[in-house]
Formats: C-alpha cells, structure tokens, sequence
C-alpha cells in the first residue's frame, strides 16, 4: 500500500493558478438621475425612541385599566348596595296582605273585646315593626293626584275638590326608602 500511496502523489498534477482579475464596476448614475427616494432610505426609529413610544402605549393601558376598575368597583358597590334595598323591599312586600288582613280585622265588629284586644295588638305589633324599617303609609285623601304614588281606579266630578286631586283612598299605598311597596289605589276627582 505504501506503493500506490507515492504512485497517487507522484499522479497528482498541481494546478496552475489563474490570475484573479476584478469585476468591471458597475457604471453610477450621475447624482441628478438619482429619484430623490432613493437618496435617502427611511430611516429606522432609534431604540431610544421605539422605547419611548413602547413606554407611553403601556403608561396609556395602565392608565385605561385603572379606570375600568374602578368603574368596575363602583358599579358593584352600587349594586351590592341595591340588592340589599331590594330583598328588603320584597319581603316587607310580601307582609303586605297580611297587615292589610288585620286591619280589616281591627275594623270589623267583634263581640269579644279580649279578642278585638288581641287581633288589635298583633295589627299593632306588625305595623311597628315595619315602621322601625322604615315602612311609610301612602293613604291620604285630598293631596293632588300623584302617578309615581297612586293608582286611579275610579274618577269622580266632585266641586268641592280640586281638579286631579285624591278622593278617597281604597286601598293603602305603601313605600320605603323610596321605593314604592304598593301603590295606593285611589278615586280621583274632576
């Protein structure tokens, strides 16, 4: 093998180097022929100011954030606070028929006066414990006619009273908070 290995050298040709010759340069353009786009390409933002540009995006979604959480607290306190005013005013509501039961009860004649007694403190009873939770009456005759209150089920022409003014209360109104419980039902005049 030591044979073929000198053969191979002793085969191998070395090559002639060529001459490296340069490549025609390009021929330029006179500077007039130049578009003017092309004098100047555009030009990259800095870093500085891609960063700067970056910071006042973020600063600017910070900022829209902040303010759609505290929208976001306000909205649930108000409605933390209105769940509250409402479960309140639904059940006060439904103590309405009852209250409405024992004051029938009160103004029926009754020939037991132990009796009368009872269905009288019990009315009594119930009634101050709603007023204690701020429980109004809407019940008064001769006011004007309010439709955010009452509701007319009857019209009367009546000259002794005032035009769109409550003739008579036929069933009590009630309202707390400011929240109507029940409208009263009324007769209106002229």
């Amino acid at each position: 093998m030591a044979a073929s290995d000198k053969d191979r050298k002793n085969q191998e040709v070395p090559l002639e180097e060529e001459p490296v010759t340069e490549a025609p340069a390009p021929e330029e353009a006179p500077p007039e022929a130049i578009p003017p786009e092309e004098e100047a390409p555009p030009q990259e933002p800095s870093e500085l100011e891609r960063l700067l540009t970056e910071k006042k995006e973020l600063e600017d979604r910070y900022l829209r954030l902040m303010a759609e959480f505290g929208n976001f607290r306000n909205r649930t306190a108000k409605e933390k606070e209105s769940t509250y005013g409402d479960a309140k005013a639904e059940t006060l509501r439904r103590f309405l028929p009852v209250l409405d039961n024992l004051q029938r009860a009160v103004e029926s004649p009754c020939s037991d006066e132990e009796y009368q007694k009872g269905v009288e403190l019990i009315h009594r009873g119930l009634w101050e414990v709603m007023t204690a939770l701020g429980v109004e009456e809407i019940s008064e005759t001769g006011v004007p006619f309010d439709p955010a209150v009452h509701n007319a089920v009857m019209h009367i022409e009546d000259e002794n009273l005032g035009k769109n003014t409550v003739a008579q209360v036929l069933q009590k109104g009630y309202r707390v908070d400011g929240k109507i419980l029940r409208y009263a039902m009324v007769q209106a005049a002229n």
